[in-house]
């Protein structure tokens, strides 16, 4: 929630007013990249907006000849023959439209699939450092509503653009060849139009980014309000907070208002040109009938034009809407996709003679999030099967050391290797399923616990499920839940206790059933008794495998086979836990 408007004012000086100048020359080559897959049903559905476009200006074009030709000489076999041609003229133009409409949409959904695909694939592939520096409102709105921009652009904008430049220009082009005076004097109203839309389109440009603006601000609100709501009722500011949403949702409404009346506005700016231009045509066109130098069924033929032309000058002002919002969605979307990964994947993935084993080498490895260093000149080995033990106080490095084993990092000097095979020349895939990382803060899907812990797995069976809890010590737990294995876990796991928790995340560790292990302070916020069941847990799970448990307790790792101690960023000692037993008492 909005709490005195710090974090809300910020949010909406981000919105920037995006101009198509500034679109790149790489946003257009994204857009053609994703299109040309599709190439032949996007010609296709060019060459059925030209077949809908040449029906559609034939038809006042055959009312004139109606007229002129076969109803004032009384011709109606020719009539008759005319109608006919009319119909099936019609045959051809509202099939061709379907089939237009029915293609572009197909290729802007396809689009939309490849787009939102790739989108979600490199986000996935993005380092914790990206996920930590990028709001998650932020991606999600370019997955969804920036995508979507871009759909709505290929599947309605861009077709409809080329046809209404096309009809009317074939309209100007018509009506010149039938009278040019008439066309001319028609062609008075043109300029009121130009600048009444382009006056409106300015406004409803700022009126659209107001609404965004607003709209994030309610999403912002509504997201504050859930996530604390904890917060919230432990000090009774449900009603402070209902008042700030009020007032979220009353600015979004007048916001919305106005681009509604800005909208609206467009449509008697049409109407009174429509009038004005069908009034030129009856009061110039019928002095030129009554003098003799023009037929009535040129005067139809124009009212129809007429009534033609100013639905595509309208159309052409909301595409200049919907570009501009797509211009700006690709950008975005762009910085996304064309973005290299933090943890770039090896050009010659290596492995070692034999295999992995499990052997663990830090040498000299320096690593900073920003200037400062958080950890330097680190030197640890871990023997295959071994487990060592990383204590130290709070802010000593400890978890740092445990994103840069799994490779969640890579360090700034030195290396880590896995039996002699430095982790940046190991293959992502290959590296992920040799080490597995159980953080502090684990994370439960809003699903089911079984699936929960399959996710470490996802062709485990239900047996194997079950193994996997009971050699953590978690199944009795699970049985005792009303619908066991298939109880909710919750939103993050908020329906089980921090211990439960932390059972299932090792749980899934288990059954994902790495070479190597990395505990991080897997105890840290737990009661003695849940630490009991942790402890014999880990002893459990590290058997076979080569474990790495970062702890602040002593009582946590005395069954590991070597101790660190980090203070500061460095490495102070290495030895077995007996020899720091005293120094934890």
């Amino acid at each position: 929630m909005n709490i005195r408007g710090g974090f809300m004012g910020r949010l909406q000086r981000e919105e920037t007013d995006f101009r198509i100048s500034s679109l790149r020359k790489g946003s257009l080559r994204l857009i053609a990249h994703y299109v040309r897959p599709y190439l032949g049903r996007v010609l296709l559905a060019v060459l059925l907006m030209l077949l809908s476009t040449a029906a559609s200006l034939a038809m006042p074009l055959m009312a004139r000849i109606a007229v002129d030709s076969y109803i004032i000489p009384v011709d109606l076999k020719g009539l008759t023959v005319l109608a006919l041609a009319y119909l099936l003229l019609n045959a051809v133009f509202w099939p061709a439209l379907y089939g237009q409409g029915y293609l572009s949409g197909w290729v802007s959904q396809r689009v939309v699939y490849d787009i939102r695909k790739d989108m979600v694939r490199n986000v996935l592939r993005r380092s914790i450092e990206f996920h930590g520096r990028e709001k998650v409102g932020q991606v999600m709105s370019r997955i969804t509503n920036d995508v979507n921009n871009v759909a709505d652009f290929v599947s309605t904008s861009l077709i409809h653009f080329f046809n209404d430049i096309l009809t009317v220009c074939g309209i100007i082009v018509v009506m010149a060849l039938l009278d040019l005076r008439l066309t001319i004097v028609t062609m008075v109203s043109v300029p009121v139009v130009v600048v009444s839309f382009s006056f409106l389109a300015r406004r409803m440009r700022h009126a659209y980014i107001h609404v965004q603006q607003e709209m994030a601000a309610v999403n912002t609100g509504v997201e504050q309000g859930v996530v604390g709501m904890k917060v919230t009722q432990s000090l009774s500011r449900e009603s402070f907070n209902i008042e700030q949403f009020e007032m979220l949702s009353l600015r979004n409404m007048k916001a919305n208002l106005r681009t509604a009346v800005l909208f609206a506005s467009l449509f008697p700016v049409m109407t009174v040109s429509n009038m004005l231009s069908v009034a030129l045509v009856i009061g110039y066109g019928g002095s030129l009938v009554a003098g003799g130098t023009m037929t009535i069924g040129v005067i139809l033929a124009f009212l129809g034009y007429v009534n033609r032309f100013f639905g595509p000058v309208r159309e052409l002002s909301l595409v200049y809407n919907s570009l501009q919002a797509a211009a700006a969605s690709l950008t975005r979307i762009g910085e996304y996709l064309v973005g290299e990964p933090e943890i770039p994947e090896p050009d010659r993935p290596e492995e070692p003679d034999g295999g992995f084993k499990g052997r663990i080498n830090v040498r000299d490895v320096t690593f900073s999030y920003g200037e400062e260093p958080v950890l330097r000149d680190i030197d640890l080995t871990v023997e295959p099967g071994g487990t060592l033990a990383v204590v130290g106080p709070t802010g000593a490095g400890k978890s740092t050391l445990a994103l840069l084993l799994a490779r969640i990092y890579d360090p700034d000097e030195g290396s880590i290797e896995i039996d002699g095979t430095d982790l940046r020349n190991i293959s992502n895939k290959e590296l992920r399923s040799l080490v597995t990382i159980v953080p502090q803060e684990t994370y439960l899907f809003p699903d089911t616990i079984r699936e929960n812990i399959r996710y470490g797995n996802p062709v485990a069976t239900d047996a194997e499920v079950e193994n996997a809890t009971r050699l953590v010590q978690a199944h009795d737990f699970i049985k005792s839940l009303p619908h066991g294995y298939e109880s909710q876990a919750g939103e993050a796991g908020g329906l089980l206790s921090g211990g439960q928790r932390q059972l299932i995340a090792l749980a899934r560790a288990v059954l994902a059933d790495p070479l190597i292990l990395v505990l991080d302070e897997t105890t840290a916020h737990v009661d003695a008794l849940t630490e009991h069941k942790l402890q014999e847990a880990m002893s459990e799970v590290s058997r076979g495998r080569t474990t790495v448990i970062i702890a602040h307790r002593f009582t946590t790792v005395r069954n590991a086979d070597r101790m660190a101690l980090m203070e500061e960023g460095s490495i102070i000692s290495v030895s077995s836990p007996s020899d720091f037993a005293g120094m934890f008492q």
